[in-house]
């Protein structure tokens, strides 16, 4: 009898024990998966989330999600739809947003046995930021924005043409021979700065989507506005020009090249997509209206002289419009910016010109070839990598990693503006010291 009671306990402490590691073996697994994503943005009245669950219920439709909103006047839930597939059950929450702000949000998965319910799993604390699109000043300058445009693609393709009557066409010829300029800032543009944006995406420990951001940034062909710079600041605007049209035409391949190798590294999963339409268009809108102004100076050259003359007071109304239109547009992105990201909008552009002009200089280039390979490796055409983004990611995660080329373009504006007026006022010291010289001699 006593021999029956022993093997009695021995019989319920290993059940006890087996559901035991059950229980531990249920609650070590994770089933749930939601974006990897430590903030959500949500900009429209209606937001959704959708939570993958791979547990398969013991009981039909037996598993449910509940969600727990910290501040229901900042959010608010509609409905839970449940959409159940061969591998996984995807549960698509609805929700309402009231107010701007932040809460936390945390998303249970239950299972009902019978009468009773068990938790499964628990995500806590998702960060829900709310930046809803009815700012008033963004929306006045919204349609302000685009009436400038329409107004200044004009003079833009007016400034081309009167860079395209300054075109030397000997400095082409002497690139064709000596390449080393073009190499040092193709080298820049798409093998050290991605890496270095990568690197200090790292050291600040910024999210996934914000450091793809970052580095996708990074690897951008130069921008448009180099040519400009370059000639505002007495550089080759001729090597300039050929620079942005050899990386915009690079950038079809290693664009895809770098988006595959740092999203491999920083664990995001997708299909990227490249927009060569927008690369193309790019390149035909330097290049056809440059080339208008080449034939303008080999056809009708008094024509081309006046073109000459309204360069630099025209580069200097388009590059203050251009600083404006960017913070416009990238008025939304500020309010998701933390202090790390600004940071590194301020070092990138900043890196591109120090490596561009340190290669150079240690090549013994000229000191105006010099300055235009630090101004293209600086000065990146940042909205390729907000395209590739805007393709390439779901809304939130898009949102989240558009904050950097948004914050690049407009760091590297201030600072290129910067650099031409502490330029500009140097130029004029030393013209004034010059003439006090020559004024004192002649005396």
């Amino acid at each position: 009898m006593s021999a029956f009671k022993m093997i009695r306990k021995l019989f319920i402490v290993l059940l006890l024990l087996l559901v035991t590691i059950e229980e531990a073996r249920m609650s070590s697994l994770s089933f749930l998966n939601i974006e990897k994503t430590e903030i959500l943005f949500f900009t429209k009245t209606e937001e959704t989330i959708i939570v993958s669950s791979r547990y398969e219920d013991k009981q039909p439709n037996s598993s449910h999600l509940f969600v727990k909103i910290e501040d229901p006047k900042i959010l608010q839930m509609v409905n839970v739809t449940k959409k159940i597939s061969s591998d996984a059950t995807d549960f698509t929450i609805n929700l309402v947003t009231d107010e701007e702000g932040e809460t936390n949000v945390t998303i249970q998965l239950w299972d009902s046995e019978g009468r009773q319910e068990r938790l499964i799993e628990e995500i806590k604390n998702v960060k829900v930021k709310v930046l809803k699109q009815k700012d008033s000043l963004l929306q006045a300058s919204m349609p302000i924005d685009r009436n400038i445009l329409m107004l200044i693609l004009p003079l833009i393709l007016l400034n081309k043409c009167a860079f395209g009557c300054k075109i030397e066409l000997q400095v082409f010829q002497t690139v064709w021979k000596r390449p080393l300029p073009v190499i040092l800032g193709a080298a820049t543009q798409f093998f050290l700065m991605p890496f270095c944006g990568f690197l200090l995406s790292q050291i600040v420990a910024l999210r996934e989507a914000q450091a793809f951001g970052v580095v996708m940034t990074c690897t951008c062909p130069g921008g448009g506005g180099g040519y400009l710079f370059a000639l505002l600041l007495d550089g080759d605007f001729t090597l300039a020009i050929l620079m942005t049209c050899t990386s915009t035409f690079l950038a079809l391949i290693m664009m895809p090249v770098n988006s595959y190798i740092y999203s491999k590294i920083l664990g995001l999963s997708g299909t990227f997509h490249i927009p060569v339409s927008k690369i193309v268009s790019t390149l035909l809108f330097i290049l056809v209206p440059v080339s208008i102004g080449i034939v303008i100076k080999r056809r009708i050259p008094e024509k081309a002289s006046f073109l000459e003359r309204i360069i630099r007071p025209l580069s200097f109304i388009l590059m203050f419009v251009g600083i404006y239109l960017t913070f416009a547009v990238g008025l939304m992105f500020l309010k998701t910016d933390n202090l790390e990201v600004i940071l590194l909008g301020l070092l990138v552009p900043a890196l591109g010109l120090l490596f561009g002009y340190s290669f150079a200089k240690v090549c013994m280039l000229p000191l105006p070839v010099c300055k235009t390979v630090a101004i293209e490796s600086g000065m990146l055409n940042s909205f390729l990598a907000l395209a590739i983004i805007q393709l390439s990611f779901p809304q939130s995660k898009a949102n989240l990693a558009s904050v950097a080329p948004f914050t690049v373009a407009m760091c590297s504006g201030c600072e290129m503006l910067l650099i031409i007026l502490v330029y500009k006022a140097k130029k004029r010291c030393i013209f004034f010291l010059q003439d006090k010289r020559k004024r004192n001699s002649l005396i």
